[in-house]
């Protein structure tokens, strides 16, 4: 029932701005409903190979995946909003509108869609998170990586398949300066240090390129590299972003992706 419900208000959501939203946004909200749904299969094949979940009930399962779903649940106002110059992070609210519906408002559920696009530490300095008990954070942890994980799964798959269409969709409008084939020194070293890239430092497409690139390094759990492997998604990511690189970096980029990736294949 609770699966259904999150299915049900996803697509309610998605109606409320659709029909008043100008063409860019309704194709960009088109986007992200197909979106929430190829999370959600991937959410589906961690749930199903990770070890970490293979002692959850029917029941419990059923919750990861309306979590799991309704992680942009708050992504349809936010396009609406944007596109008349308005702003608003749409985990932060997608999880008070969870908050508020109480077949939904369960600190697992909330903070996992609150801080799903955040760099990790966001979830560390968040005073509900700080309250809870040990035992209650270990479980907020392995929902929000089953979240983190998938969604960011999901978007390399699209990067990696369908790069062309994803960058006239969503880099359309950037005023970030696509010329520049060299990161900024502060995105590089992150980067270098296996490190998730903070988007405040990100000055032009260079470091766009390389911030999407380091999510790799931000994957929690084993079976997402073993999917990644399985679709060809890296090869079709360093291919996709190769253009914005100049020679030397996209070769380091490469080198430290794979022997990333491999480390954590075991390889």
């Amino acid at each position: 029932m609770c699966f259904e419900k999150a299915k049900k208000w996803l697509a309610e959501e998605y109606n409320t701005y659709y029909q008043n939203a100008t063409e860019h946004a309704q194709q960009l909200m088109d986007e992200k409903m197909k979106h929430s749904y190829q999370v959600l299969g991937v959410g589906n094949y961690l749930l199903k190979h990770e070890k970490a979940f293979q002692n959850y009930t029917s029941s419990e399962i059923l919750r990861l995946k309306s979590t799991v779903l309704l992680h942009d649940l708050g992504r349809f106002y936010e396009v609406f909003l944007h596109e008349d110059g308005g702003k608003v992070d749409h985990g932060i609210y997608g999880a008070s509108l969870l908050a508020k519906n109480p077949d939904f408002n369960r600190i697992d559920i909330v903070l996992p869609v609150r801080h799903h696009g955040h760099l990790i530490e966001r979830l560390y300095e968040d005073d509900d998170f700080v309250k809870l008990s040990e035992k209650e954070r270990q479980e907020v942890y392995k929902i929000i990586y089953l979240v983190r994980d998938a969604d960011k799964v999901a978007n390399f798959y699209l990067l990696s398949r369908h790069f062309k269409e994803m960058e006239n969709l969503f880099f359309l409008k950037s005023m970030l300066d696509y010329q520049t084939k060299i990161p900024s020194p502060a995105v590089w070293n992150a980067f270098m240090k296996h490190e998730a890239v903070d988007v405040r430092n990100v000055k032009n497409f260079a470091d766009q390129a390389t911030m999407y690139l380091a999510c790799v390094y931000d994957l929690a759990y084993t079976s997402s590299f073993v999917l990644m492997e399985k679709l060809g998604i890296l090869e079709g990511l360093l291919s996709a972003f190769d253009k914005y690189f100049t020679n030397d970096y996209a070769n380091i980029c490469k080198t430290e992706l794979l022997a990333y990736v491999n480390g954590r294949l075991g390889k």
